[in-house]
């Protein structure tokens, strides 16, 4: 493109309809892809109808997007009487060739150009990219003489459009999005001023320049007027002007021009006002490939954490090679709890300082439960994990804050052996799993310990208990992630278990190893759950018939296992008298002929009283 000479003809400028292909040319399929175009990919469209209540008189050449249309072929053929010349639907299923050969036979039928809604795109954003992209065709760009131009079929660039501004402007271009971060700039004189400088190299408007915006009601005006904006040269820079680019009634981003040396092109602003228009679709696609990207990370870390799809191709995907250390720690907040606004956004702020702490750390919220993949550092020269000796003199490592971080008992990994190499099984994933299991990290456990702290210090919040697993590599992330909700599941029926009893409330953070025994006894009960379903005998008819009852019963001999079968202690947990004890576990024995005296018996109704009891809240 010829950037034309200063005070050329402003951009833009035509009228009429735009061809299929040069909306395309700003997607990347992000939005939507094309299906099939019987008529060619230069088939006109003048018209972006919403729906077929969008259609009609006067709205010929539409390209309509059938939101809540069913994607099957009577669609394409009602798309067609109506006079579309193209038609987008929802909802194509990409894996299945069958249905998709269906739907283009009937847009070749019917000469309708086919297109399908990228997968995770909404209706919002497809018609937000199509609209600007065809109000920018039909704008036209200006070629070489500085006229209007037809819309070339190469995909236009926002540094591109920054290059061309400036020149007609006779200054310097940023375009920014709506949190003042740099997307695009133009070349930078030896003339430029230093804030200039500042921002592109720190990709954003700094922190004071904002805040200066915002005391001077600048930003205000940008955000709710749609005229170009005019700052005089100061003492703290040169001539500027700025404008908003819009995407119908929401703002997008901005355009700056700064002069260099000099005074800006008397019609700068007419050039400015243009090229915000220009730049509405650009800004839409680079809204559009940002959120597709998030979508994929959030994609990739999901099939990461529940073992689903291709591990290794999420690893790489979440920027991880296949080995990389990881362990996933897992904050429950009480089921239910969100009684207040600090309780509901609770979780929230634990991602929050997540990130702060471990910047890369993924973050997946589902409901109660939030689910964190903390990378892990590599190993340190010493071996096997361990920090050598002598550093800060401690013989621990220092973190991030430049504490150190001495292993303690619960970080030493009891029980939990070190990670091996990785010789190991293929997996029908086609994946190589390493044997062995992981150790705990010290820097996963401070972690632990730091959302524990955040999560006490909320005023107001419910209760949450933080878990983490064990270190594995980044493939095997959903084994982690198993581990790291037992923990919590752990500490939670300790907790539990510890008020019952009137014991102070233990911890509620830790690593596999310091719930090391709980864990085991949970993973009994769970291979034991189906086996005692499927049971019979005294115990099976007992639970069933006392549960009938309210479990008053079982409830009591479950206290009276818990205390050691001593019965003023289980009296005094359960606030009865000794007697009454007495009197209950007598019934029990005449009435059910449950024997506590005969260690089989005592075994399996204290499993009984463990599967069926509520779970803890």
């Amino acid at each position: 493109m010829d950037g034309g000479a200063r005070g050329a003809g402003p951009l833009g400028g035509g009228a009429g309809t735009a061809s299929l292909r040069a909306l395309l040319s700003f997607d990347d399929g992000e939005a939507v892809r094309l299906l099939c175009a019987p008529a060619g990919a230069d088939a006109a469209v003048g018209h972006v109808a919403v729906g077929f209540d969008d259609l009609g008189p006067g709205r010929g050449h539409a390209l309509l997007l059938a939101v809540g249309a069913p994607a099957v072929p009577a669609t394409v053929r009602q798309a067609a009487r109506r006079g579309a010349r193209a038609v987008v639907l929802g909802g194509v299923p990409a894996h299945e060739p069958g249905v998709r050969a269906e739907l283009v036979a009937a847009a070749e039928e019917t000469g309708v150009a086919l297109l399908a809604r990228a997968e995770g795109a909404d209706w919002g954003q497809v018609a937000a990219l199509l609209r600007s992209a065809l109000a920018y065709a039909v704008a036209g760009r200006p070629g070489p003489d500085g006229g209007a131009a037809e819309v070339s079929e190469e995909v236009f660039s926002l540094a591109s459009l920054a290059a061309q501004v400036a020149a007609r402007v006779g200054g310097s271009i940023t375009i920014e999005d709506t949190r003042l971060r740099v997307l695009a700039h133009s070349a930078t004189g030896e003339e430029a001023d230093p804030l200039r400088r500042t921002t592109i190299l720190g990709g954003r408007v700094p922190a004071w320049r904002v805040a200066e915006l915002r005391h001077s009601g600048l930003l205000r005006a940008l955000w709710t007027s749609p005229e170009v904006i005019h700052r005089p040269a100061d003492a703290d820079g040169p001539e500027r002007l700025v404008v908003a680019v819009r995407g119908g009634r929401e703002v997008l981003g901005s355009i700056w021009a700064a002069a260099d040396g000099g005074a800006l092109a008397p019609d700068a602003a007419a050039h400015l006002r243009a090229a915000a228009g220009l730049a509405a679709p650009l800004l839409v696609g680079e809204r559009l490939r940002e959120s597709g990207t998030a979508r994929r990370r959030e994609s990739a870390l999901r099939g990461l954490l529940e073992g689903s799809g291709h591990r290794r191709t999420h690893a790489w995907s979440l920027g991880l090679s296949p080995d990389t250390a990881c362990a996933v720690v897992v904050a429950e907040r009480r089921a239910g709890a969100a009684g207040s606004a600090v309780a509901d956004r609770a979780l929230d702020v634990l991602a929050l300082q997540a990130a702060a702490l471990r910047p890369g750390t993924g973050v997946l919220r589902d409901g109660d439960r939030l689910a964190l993949l903390v990378v892990c550092d590599p190993p340190s020269p010493g071996g096997n994990g361990s920090p050598p000796p002598g550093r800060n003199g401690q013989g621990g490592r220092a973190g991030r804050d430049g504490r150190s971080r001495r292993r303690t008992p619960e970080g030493r990994g009891r029980g939990e052996k070190g990670r091996t190499g990785a010789a190991g099984t293929e997996t029908g994933n086609g994946e190589s799993e390493e044997d062995g299991t992981g150790g705990e990290s010290g820097e996963v456990l401070a972690l632990v310990r730091e959302l524990d702290l955040s999560a006490a210090a909320a005023a107001g919040a419910a209760p949450v208990w933080v878990g983490a697993g064990p270190v594995l590599p980044s493939v095997r992330a959903a084994e982690s992630r198993e581990r790291a909700e037992l923990v919590v599941r752990a500490l939670r029926e300790r907790e539990a278990r510890a008020v019952a009893a009137g014991r102070p409330r233990p911890p509620r953070h830790s690593g596999p190893a310091g719930v090391d025994t709980t864990l085991e006894v949970l993973r009994v009960l769970d291979a034991a759950r189906p086996v005692w379903e499927s049971g019979a005998g005294p115990v099976h008819t007992f639970v069933r018939a006392d549960a009938a009852e309210g479990g008053e019963l079982l409830r009591t001999l479950a206290a009276f296992l818990d205390a050691g079968c001593d019965v003023p202690a289980a009296a005094r947990r359960l606030v009865v008298h000794p007697n009454t004890l007495r009197y209950r576990l007598g019934r029990v024995r005449e009435r059910y002929g449950i024997d506590l005296a005969d260690p089989d018996t005592r075994l399996l109704v204290a499993l009984a009283a463990r599967l069926t009891a509520p779970p803890p809240v």
